[in-house]
């Protein structure tokens, strides 16, 4: 019995470890593509573009920040990616671009740690 129940515990702590894992690869998975979608509105041309691409970084940032709600470099990037989408529907590629920018690096904060 007592074998048993060792067997139990094990297999649901190993269980529990495999899903905080999995959550964080997926957090991880979030963050990334924020950061991808956002390196390509600062290589994009034009501020439709850049708008498009702003907006799916966005989406994804806020994936990632559900999970970590407190994360200041998370919500930072958001504020940026916000002022590119303000910036890029005014017309303003430069601007939206160097928000892009400011963005893109507070999320390789997160990225580094």
């Amino acid at each position: 019995m007592k074998k048993i129940l060792s067997i139990l515990s094990s297999t649901f702590i190993l269980s529990l470890f495999m899903f905080n894992s999995a959550n964080a690869q997926i957090e991880n998975v979030h963050l990334q593509e924020a950061i991808r979608q956002t390196e390509a509105v600062v290589l994009a041309v034009d501020v439709m573009t850049m708008t498009q691409l702003a907006q799916e970084a966005e989406r994804y940032a806020v994936e990632a920040k559900s999970t970590h709600p407190e994360n200041k470099h998370l919500q930072e990037g958001l504020k940026h990616l916000n002022d590119v989408i303000k910036e890029s529907r005014a017309g303003e590629p430069a601007a939206a671009r160097k928000a892009a920018i400011v963005a893109l690096s507070k999320f390789n904060q997160i990225e580094s740690k």
